[in-house]
Order: structure tokens, then C-alpha cells, then sequence
């Protein structure tokens, strides 16, 4: 059970200019806080959502997926600083972050620490909870986010919108917990297709574990 380590648990979503976390840039940042109570049950304490300005227009691609417009960033956003400085008021050294992929999710967050922290070999150290790797060791493809929601009768009328994303990724891992608790196995273990190898983006405290359509091989390793 998660309630018998943590304290806090932060689940996050960034929508971005991109896939790379190098160049491309965070365009909007949607994020969960939840807190263990007196009955070591969660509950959210604080929500995140954030839309950041942009130096360049938006790419036609991300408008069409999003529906984030560079007249929406304008007329709403905050500049990546704020951002930042916003994320930090939920994020603790000691919480369990989680997100949905959060191996892309993670590339660009240790960017923007970095950044703001000025430490340019930094890497955020908290244990970490990929929900997809849970998903593709129980269903088969596909494994976007939206196919755990419909697998799990979760409706997301905003896909592809940061918060709304973070608070379906939390609806799923809570449909799994109650379907089989194996959290734990998945701790600081992020899976891949053995097809195209790991995330170029390596986190130094996580396991990559080469991931086989469902055939539990995050699970069987752990047994």
C-alpha cells in the first residue's frame, strides 16, 4: 500500500511544444496533491493548473491535439517562472510522483528544476509511479491514456488538457488498486517496448525493464 510509505503523493501532467525536453518547452502544467489522513486513507489538498507563455507560436500540431491557442497563452498564461514557482508550493522532497508515461512527464520537469535551480547536472530524486507501465502489464494495446480511461469507464471530456489528464491518471491507479494492488512492484521501475529501447532521457535511481505486451513482465520480475 502507498499509505504505508508516503505521506504525499503528487500527480502531474505537462502538455508541451514537443517531445523533446531539451528543446521543446512545457506549455501547460496540471498537478494533483494528495495527502495521507488520520484514517491512512489519501485526499487531495491542492490542485495545480497553469497555462505559460510562449516566446514562438504554438505548432499547428499541439493546437489540433490540445486546443490550446497562442490566444488563450496570451490572454491567460503566466510566465515559466511563475510556473515554477507555483509547482513548488505542492512538490516535497519526500513525495511519490506519479504521472501517466511519466518518463516523458519527468524529462521535462528535471529541465525546468534545472533551470530554475541553476544546477545543471540536477535530477530530482523522488521515488517514482509510471501508470502506464501498471496498464501495459494488465491490457493490451493500445496504452494512451485514453484507452486506461475507457478500459476503467472513466469519462475525461477535456483530454489532452494538463489537470484534466492528472485527474483521470489518479481515477485510473485507483481502478487498478482496487482491481489488484501491485503498486509497489512498480516503484522506481519505468518499462519499454524492447522494439525501440528506453527513453533517451535517463533518470539515474530508476530500473528500465524491457516491457512485452501483456505479459506481466514488470510483475513476474518482482515475484
Amino acid at each position: 500500500m502507498l499509505s504505508n510509505k508516503y505521506k504525499h503523493i503528487l500527480i502531474f501532467d505537462f502538455e508541451t511544444t514537443g517531445l523533446d525536453p531539451y528543446h521543446d518547452k512545457i506549455v501547460e502544467i496540471g498537478a494533483i496533491l494528495l495527502e495521507k489522513k488520520t484514517d491512512n486513507q489519501f485526499g487531495i489538498v491542492k490542485e495545480l493548473n497553469v497555462l505559460i507563455k510562449q516566446d514562438l507560436p504554438l505548432p499547428d500540431k499541439i493546437v489540433e491535439i490540445t486546443g490550446i491557442t497562442d490566444e488563450l497563452l496570451f490572454a491567460e498564461g503566466i510566465t515559466e517562472k511563475e510556473a515554477f514557482m507555483k509547482f513548488q508550493e505542492l512538490y516535497t522532497n519526500d513525495c511519490l510522483l506519479v504521472a501517466y508515461n511519466i518518463a516523458f512527464d519527468y524529462g521535462f520537469l528535471n529541465e525546468l528544476y534545472r533551470k530554475y535551480l541553476g544546477v545543471g547536472s540536477y535530477y530530482i530524486k523522488n521515488d517514482l509511479l509510471d501508470v502506464m507501465a501498471i496498464y501495459k502489464d494488465r491490457y493490451r494495446y493500445p496504452h494512451r491514456l485514453e484507452s486506461a480511461a475507457e478500459t476503467y469507464g472513466i469519462i475525461n471530456e477535456d483530454a489532452h488538457r494538463a489537470l484534466d489528464d492528472a485527474k483521470t491518471t489518479l481515477k485510473v491507479l485507483v481502478e487498478m488498486i482496487k482491481e489488484r494492488d501491485t503498486t509497489k512492484k512498480y516503484i522506481n521501475v519505468i518499462g519499454y517496448n524492447p522494439k525501440y529501447g528506453p527513453n533517451k532521457y535517463k533518470i539515474p535511481h530508476v530500473e528500465y525493464v524491457p516491457q512485452r505486451e501483456n505479459m506481466l513482465v514488470i510483475e513476474k520480475k518482482h515475484i
